[in-house]
């Protein structure tokens, strides 16, 4: 193979096993010979959804080592092959939209940018329906998680290239907020236990330093300033009687239980959103969810349950 892995790239232990890598590469060199760009560029999606399937990593579900999960290394894999079938997959689907499309005239617009930045490019009062999912108040790592993807398509050559990404995250990372004084709700949310949860947490474990409960505390206390901020964007773009729906997961601090659906639908009802109702479609969840914000456990409790909710918003 011509092609190289990205110099900036670093791990601790290799990416790719020496038979894997030698596939991966002579992989790009053939998707850098497709000169159709918006087909190199589906070659190139196909393998950021299947790379780190072949790679001596994993997701637990952080990305970490597969050895380190009591894994064995990938030594050798059907890495073309693999490919392939992601693509099939996608090639199928490319023909259901298609089929569908020209059943009724659409348009598709696609903004890649944030909604924090939404009046930058819709309309006031002139959407029907949202649905999205924020990222969860469990301090997952977005670009610690995505580095892979990230380096080996190009968007990244140096951590400096991601400093971006992580300061324009929604609630960014508890790494970036432990070390300051504090930071407090930018809001007044009345008839709520949300600030008293906060100050709950602030105030646990202050003899581990950054460790303990104050960083938690401005971490939190971001995310649900953010929180805000996304709801009067919501509120903003919605047209008369429009909906929101909005994925979100419970949290537990410090041992303190958050149930952020529930104060996403006080926040709403502040900022002029009806709250419709609030269903649980997964009553147990597991993952990097923080219990004690020292570990991290497959299960919580019995009464601290971690769940996964969907908040129904309309616009009054």
């Amino acid at each position: 193979p011509t092609s190289t892995r990205p110099t900036g790239f670093k791990t601790r232990a290799d990416f790719y096993s020496p038979k894997v890598l030698r596939k991966v590469l002579i992989v790009h060199d053939f998707i850098a010979t497709i000169e159709d760009i918006p087909v190199q560029d589906l070659f190139r999606l196909a393998f950021a959804a299947t790379m780190v399937r072949y790679s001596n990593y994993s997701y637990e579900p952080s990305l970490g080592r597969r050895v380190s999960a009591g894994k064995q290394d990938i030594m050798d894999f059907a890495v073309g092959e693999t490919i392939f079938e992601k693509l099939h997959d996608m090639f199928e689907d490319i023909v259901h939209v298609q089929k569908q499309a020209r059943r009724r005239a659409s348009r598709v617009n696609i903004i890649n940018d944030s909604f924090f930045l939404h009046q930058n490019h819709i309309h006031a009062s002139s959407v029907d329906l949202i649905i999205t999912s924020p990222p969860y108040l469990n301090n997952y790592h977005y670009n610690r998680n995505t580095r892979p993807h990230l380096y080996w398509l190009g968007f990244a050559t140096q951590p400096q290239d991601l400093k971006h990404l992580e300061e324009a995250n929604v609630g960014t990372y508890w790494q970036t907020m432990r070390e300051l004084s504090r930071v407090d709700l930018e809001f007044s949310l009345p008839n709520s236990d949300l600030n008293e949860r906060l100050q709950e947490i602030r105030f646990r474990n202050n003899d581990r330093g950054m460790y303990g409960g104050n960083g938690w505390a401005n971490y939190a206390a971001r995310y649900f300033n953010d929180c805000e901020r996304f709801l009067k964007g919501v509120h903003a773009v919605l047209n008369a009687h429009g909906t929101a729906l909005v994925v979100v997961g419970n949290s537990i601090i410090q041992g303190v239980l958050l149930p952020v659906d529930k104060y996403i639908g006080e926040i709403a009802n502040m900022v002029g959103l009806e709250l419709v109702h609030i269903d649980i479609p997964r009553t147990t969840r597991v993952g990097n969810s923080i219990i004690q914000s020292n570990v991290r456990v497959e299960k919580a409790i019995d009464d601290h349950q971690l769940y996964e909710a969907v908040v129904i918003l309309r616009k009054r």
